[in-house]
C-alpha cells in the first residue's frame, strides 16, 4: 500500500505484538494481498500500549474478504 492511506481500506484484525501482526502481514504480502500495520510506530517506543493501541491490520476493502479467509485459515487473528 502507498503512504497515502486508500478511503477505502477495511481492518481485519487486531494484535498483541507488532511481531504477530508482521507475521500476519507477511502472510498476506506473500499471497498478493497488500497491507499495512498501523500504529507500529508507538508499538516500538512504548511496547505496552496494545490496550490502548491496538496494532491493526489494514487491506484495501477488495481484498478484505480473501485476507480474512487467509488469516482464519492459518492464524489466529485476535479480535
Amino acid at each position: 500500500m502507498n503512504s497515502q492511506r486508500d478511503s477505502q481500506t477495511t481492518a481485519i484484525g487486531n494484535f498483541p505484538t507488532l511481531q504477530a501482526a508482521e507475521i500476519a502481514a507477511g502472510m498476506l504480502r506473500s499471497n498478493g494481498i497488500p497491507c499495512e500495520v498501523t500504529n507500529q510506530t508507538i508499538a516500538s517506543v512504548m511496547p505496552m500500549t496494545d490496550t490502548w493501541t491496538p496494532l491493526r491490520l489494514v487491506v484495501p476493502a477488495s481484498y478484505g474478504s480473501r485476507a480474512r479467509q487467509l488469516l482464519s485459515d492459518h492464524l489466529d487473528i485476535g479480535e
